[in-house]
């Protein structure tokens, strides 16, 4: 009876790992039958608000196609205006946005601004 303290502390622990190689079968074999649900408890901010926002606008019906195409639009000179200021995009991307129908003008100078007075 002097280890009853180190037998109980075993017990726990292995009950406790028992326990969790139990569970883990255990969602192993639930991930194989259902799918997985992304479930949005927190409000996105920066780049997951953007995301967000762009696939509701295009997962919309009610919205016109015309909006979608300004839209489309403008993201494409967004994306020369970042690609002149140093940060490019891969072709495959650029290719895959010219099948979609975003024309990407190869300059910025190519997009007419406020300040050209047009």
């Amino acid at each position: 009876m002097e280890n009853l303290d180190i037998i109980l502390l075993t017990v726990v622990v292995a009950v406790a790992f028992i326990v969790f190689i139990v569970t883990t079968l255990k969602e192993f074999t639930k991930m194989e039958t259902e799918t997985y649900t992304d479930v949005k408890s927190k409000p996105s901010y920066g780049r997951d608000a953007l995301y967000d926002l762009l696939q509701k606008l295009f997962d919309d019906e009610s919205i016109p196609k015309t909006d979608k195409k300004t839209a489309l639009k403008t993201i494409g000179r967004t994306m020369a205006d970042m690609e002149s200021d140093g940060l490019y995009f891969p072709e495959e991307i650029k290719e895959k946005l010219a099948k979609d129908g975003i024309p990407l003008p190869a300059k910025k100078s190519d997009t007419k601004t406020l300040e050209d007075g047009k």
